[in-house]
């Protein structure tokens, strides 16, 4: 008996030593499920059910998450990937080997994280990441992708993506990078993201989200984010001065999301051994007959469960192409059965899904973070359109005294345009500019305890030029 546990022990150490390319080739798996939170759900093969910590993954599969739901992921060749709150990812191609690598995932909806392995890394022009609008291709190793269906946004912490909206020359089928006139690279910034909105021919950097900067703030696992020990096993890809991922390893403490979600302590072990996991032996109490041993404790986590990522309920975009620039909204997404009309204007429109919430004074002032922008600006002789960005934004709301603040200061054909607007607020959470504004604003508050905004103006600036556009808000915590 001993001496089969040791042959096990053996071709087990031999397994998990292969190199990885040999593991790649010969198993089916893409990765391993090291942790959850909540009850996230696995759709396989036309069956559902519950993911647990431990299980293997492979191509085909779908992983659903749904409010206060996480799921981390080991890939075979030493990757990480954190999907989100009511998210969708979809397993489509993951493999490496003689015969050939393909890595191609699908972000359906929602957030996800994800940090290369050694594989990708070594064979890059083989990734691709789609959403509902655009592909999603790899400069390096530390990215995280927001996505509905009306636009995508992507930030880096780490190297760099390129990122192409769909079009005839960068389609859904396609593998690797899209790398055309329309592709737009983004490397490592916080600050700034890549949009692309649906209908739109080429992406637009902006400042990040607060999504997606909260995202990359979070701490990675250990053996990612933190210097090696000097006699830790090094992995491509993830720099000289960091280790590979230990499956069974996420952090320093042991973490319990539920009764059904358990995160291991560290493992330190030596390269080639296999050491089992020892608990350290109970106090030994003072001599009393058959005094029974007390389980361990298991410790609560004492950091919240990651907020749930904000699906928009509040919609809106350009109905008309202009000129080079293509519609960015649909009436028919825009104006569908259960959503209410907030404005119709000449080239924005905007909607809010059905609710009967109200905001009252007991909200007081409320601040704003701006995380979309989509604005023109148009000759009204010459039909001449240009796009703008914002280059500053501030939105406050006071609910005590029913009214909003709002500045932005947008840059349009060569120079700096503001726009200041204030105004009240009704209880419904519908606000418009004061009598005395030249600028026609019309906007929307939605979400409990206020959390997102929008609006869209209307701004004629003389010259016979006039200034439109929308905006979507976050409150700031």
């Amino acid at each position: 008996m001993l001496k089969r546990i040791d042959q096990y022990i053996f071709v087990l150490a031999a397994f998990l030593l292969a190199p990885h390319s040999v593991l790649a080739q010969e198993s089916a798996n893409m990765g391993t499920v090291v942790a959850i939170i909540g009850q996230p759900l696995l759709h396989r093969d036309g069956q559902v059910s519950v993911i647990a910590k431990g299980d293997a993954l492979r191509e085909g599969d779908e992983l659903h998450t749904a409010e206060q739901t996480s799921v981390y992921l080991r890939t075979f060749d030493k990757g990480f990937i954190a999907v989100r709150p009511n998210s969708v990812l979809f397993i489509e191609k993951y493999h490496a080997g003689s015969q050939g690598s393909q890595f191609k995932l699908q972000l359906k909806s929602g957030l996800m994280r994800s940090v290369t392995g050694q594989e990708v890394q070594k064979d890059k022009g083989k990734y691709r990441l789609n959403t509902p609008v655009a592909a999603i291709g790899l400069r390096g190793t530390d990215f995280v992708v927001f996505t509905d269906d009306h636009a995508t946004q992507v930030a880096v912490q780490k190297g760099g993506v390129v990122i192409e909206p769909f079009s005839t020359v960068c389609s859904v089928e396609m593998g690797g990078p899209c790398q055309g006139a329309n592709s737009r690279e983004l490397f490592a910034s916080t600050a700034h993201m890549l949009e692309v909105i649906r209908g739109q021919a080429v992406p637009v950097q902006k400042d990040s989200s607060p999504v997606l900067q909260k995202e990359l703030l979070n701490e990675l696992p250990k053996d990612v984010s933190k210097e090696a020990p000097k006699d830790a096993p090094k992995v491509a890809g993830l720099g000289a001065e960091q280790t590979q991922i230990n499956t069974a390893d996420l952090s320093n403490a042991r973490v319990v999301a539920n009764s059904n979600s358990v995160i291991d302590g560290s493992l330190a072990t030596k390269p080639g051994v296999i050491k089992p996991v020892e608990t350290p032996p109970s106090p030994t109490p003072a001599p009393l007959p058959e005094v029974p041993v007390v389980p361990p404790v298991v410790v609560v986590p004492t950091e919240p469960l990651p907020p749930a990522v904000i699906v928009p309920t509040i919609h809106w975009g350009r109905w008309q192409a202009l000129a080079s620039l293509p519609a960015t909204a649909n009436f028919s997404d825009v104006y569908k059965e259960g959503q209410e009309v907030v404005s119709a204007g000449i080239y924005y429109v905007m909607s809010r899904d059905k609710s009967d919430v109200r905001y009252g004074p007991e909200l007081g002032a409320v601040n704003f973070q701006m995380a979309k922008h989509d604005g023109i600006i148009v000759n009204t002789l010459s039909n001449a359109v240009s796009a703008t960005t914002a280059k500053e934004s501030s939105l406050q709301i006071n609910f005590a005294a029913q009214s909003f603040n709002t500045h932005l200061l947008l840059s349009a054909a060569g120079r700096d345009i503001p726009l200041n607007v204030k105004g009240a607020i009704e209880s419904n959470g519908l606000f418009i500019n004061g009598a005395v504004s030249e600028a026609q604003l019309r906007g929307i508050v939605s979400g409990k305890d206020a959390a997102e905004a929008a609006y869209v103006y209307y701004l004629p600036t003389g010259n016979n030029e006039v200034l439109s556009g929308g905006t979507y808000w976050l409150r700031k915590k």
